[in-house]
């Protein structure tokens, strides 16, 4: 048993320091928690793979996804333990990006650190109390806030619903 819990020990301490870095999952500066039911170190790529289940907790902020892999930064193996800083996260499958304020799902979620970019797409649908948007693409600057909604080339169109802060939309026409 012991030899069991050591190796996996190991894994976890691995896994952990693998997604630490930089990446935007909640507040950067905070450990990044990651759950799933299976890894895949691949060197070559400078990679990880999760798979099943995938439950990725940072601060406030979580990610949820069938599948989701962890590219890293130059001079990252798993054999030495010297992993860079994560570089982008690709989420496939039931993607599910959650704060206290928000809800993002899509199909394929991207987290792009260099231009501090996500991208969601497929069936798109973000929440924010009961603000809805429904769209086939969604894309974000982090830093400046500037977003894009839809692909006009695919024929898809955008439907939103905003609802007045205080729940009155004829109240909120007179002021």
């Amino acid at each position: 048993m012991m030899h069991t819990l050591k190796p996996l020990a190991v894994l976890v301490a691995w896994c952990a320091m693998t997604v630490a870095a930089q990446a935007q999952i909640g507040d950067s500066r905070l450990p990044m928690d990651v759950g799933a039911d299976r890894m895949r170190a691949i060197d070559s790529e400078r990679r990880v793979v999760l798979s099943g289940n995938v439950d990725i907790r940072q601060g406030e902020g979580r990610l949820l996804a069938d599948e989701v892999d962890i590219f890293v930064g130059e001079g990252a193996t798993a054999s030495t333990g010297a992993w860079g800083d994560v570089q982008r996260i690709v989420a496939t499958g039931n993607v599910l990006y959650i704060t206290p304020a928000r809800r993002a799902r899509g199909d394929r979620g991207v987290y792009e650190l260099e231009t501090e970019t996500i991208t969601l797409t497929g069936e798109v649908f973000l929440t924010q109390g009961e603000n809805v948007i429904a769209t086939n693409y969604f894309s974000t600057n982090l830093e400046t806030g500037d977003s894009n909604y839809g692909q006009a080339d695919d024929g898809a169109r955008v439907q939103f619903r905003f609802v007045p802060s205080n729940g009155n939309p004829a109240q909120d026409a007179d002021g």
